[in-house]
């Protein structure tokens, strides 16, 4: 496994930040036992002495990306998903005028390179990747301006949800059994919401390339999925806006913005999402003996 962290770590580094002269990551990471937050600088981590988000300063520490384990950029007390958040949901009907949401436990949260282990009563889950939006202050019943301002970066996520057909088949129920709970109650999966490597502040979120492949390189599986950010409904702010007229959003909350498609991935199966600019990760499907 951690020879499987540092051939990722070598790819974040340069990758995620071709693109992006201005923008600014940040990262978090465990070393000796410990987790510290830093501030990405090439293959250097600037420590910092508290999260980036609560005013955290460097502390003139430094450390090498590829000699750490990264963990999740943040630790969320919300993970939100949305429904129906980009154009070709609707299919020329008109969108709802506030966003549609779901909500995971913290126990979701994972990290690049995380093994992600199919739970008993599942065989498939589907993948997506998604933009995925970080908290930096703590934000209630906001206008828009303010949602903006609550924002502190973007990064890269992947939303798990467990395949009904898979939990009907492993469980011998029927396959066309009419369901109303089971679909969001398969989201909240331990490790079901990966997210990272990096939060990047100042990035134009509009335009960018998503991507997302799943891969077995023992049966030769490979499928392969790509669509635009460009397509969002909502944008961060409004998202944001709607939200906190529901519930409190504090810093290192995380909100996952949705797509289009997801794809299955069952056992062996390794999944890799990306978005241009803000990097890559890689997560495996194992279903334990």
């Amino acid at each position: 496994m951690r020879k499987w962290l540092l051939v990722l770590v070598a790819t974040f580094s340069v990758a995620s930040l071709a693109l992006a002269a201005d923008p600014v990551a940040y990262c978090r990471f465990e070393k000796a036992g410990r987790a510290f937050y830093g501030r990405v600088d090439g293959e250097v981590i600037r420590v910092l002495d508290a999260a980036p988000w609560n005013g955290g300063s460097e502390t003139g520490e430094t450390v090498l990306l590829g000699q750490v384990h990264l963990l999740s950029p943040s630790q969320p007390r919300v993970i939100l998903g949305l429904s129906r958040s980009y154009r070709e949901a609707w299919n020329g009907e008109r969108p709802y005028k506030t966003v549609r949401w779901f909500l995971k436990p913290p126990s979701s949260a994972a990290a690049p390179g995380d093994t992600v282990f199919l739970p008993a009563s599942l065989d498939e889950v589907l993948v997506e990747v998604e933009l995925v939006i970080v908290i930096g202050k703590r934000v209630k019943d906001a206008n828009e301006a303010e949602a903006a301002e609550a924002i502190f970066g973007y990064t890269v996520g992947d939303d798990i949800v467990g395949s009904i057909d898979s939990y009907h088949r492993v469980n011998g129920e029927p396959l066309d059994q009419k369901e109303t709970l089971l679909g969001p109650g398969l989201k909240i999966g331990d490790r079901f919401a990966p997210f990272g490597p990096f939060v990047y502040r100042g990035v134009n979120w509009k335009g960018l390339i998503r991507r997302l492949k799943v891969e077995n390189n023992a049966t030769g599986k490979k499928l392969t999925y790509e669509h635009t950010t460009a397509h969002l409904v909502y944008t961060p702010a409004k998202i944001v806006r709607d939200l906190s007229r529901v519930l409190t959003l504090s810093p290192g909350d995380v909100i996952f913005t949705g797509t289009t498609k997801a794809l299955p991935a069952r056992n062996g199966d390794v999944v890799t999402v990306e978005i241009e600019g803000l990097g890559h990760f890689s997560n495996p499907i194992v279903k334990p003996h």
